[in-house]
């Protein structure tokens, strides 16, 4: 299954399992794409407290979370790390 959201600026309640309760029934093998604004790497002095658990709690979601960058992002960081390719198309 594929899941659209977007606008979440860091703010990702949304993707609890009160909100969204479809994912009890997903697996990594599943996406859910935040379309711009994903706000989940924004401090400009580095990973905060904040972001760090954000991500881990979004790591340990049944689901993958993909994210296309937004006008509200933090380009510097995001363009400081490193390219690595994920997965080839046959194998999504």
């Amino acid at each position: 299954m594929i899941y659209i959201t977007g606008d979440c600026h860091g703010d990702f309640k949304k993707l609890n399992t009160q909100n969204f309760p479809n994912q009890r029934e997903m697996t990594k093998d599943d996406f859910v794409i935040i379309c711009g604004d994903f706000g989940g790497v924004w401090d400009k002095d580095g990973e905060s407290s904040s972001e760090k658990w954000w991500m881990k709690w979004l790591e340990a979601k049944p689901f993958t979370t993909l994210f296309v960058d937004g006008n509200h992002e933090n380009f510097d960081r995001l363009s400081s790390y490193p390219v690595e390719e994920w997965k080839k198309a046959e194998e999504i």
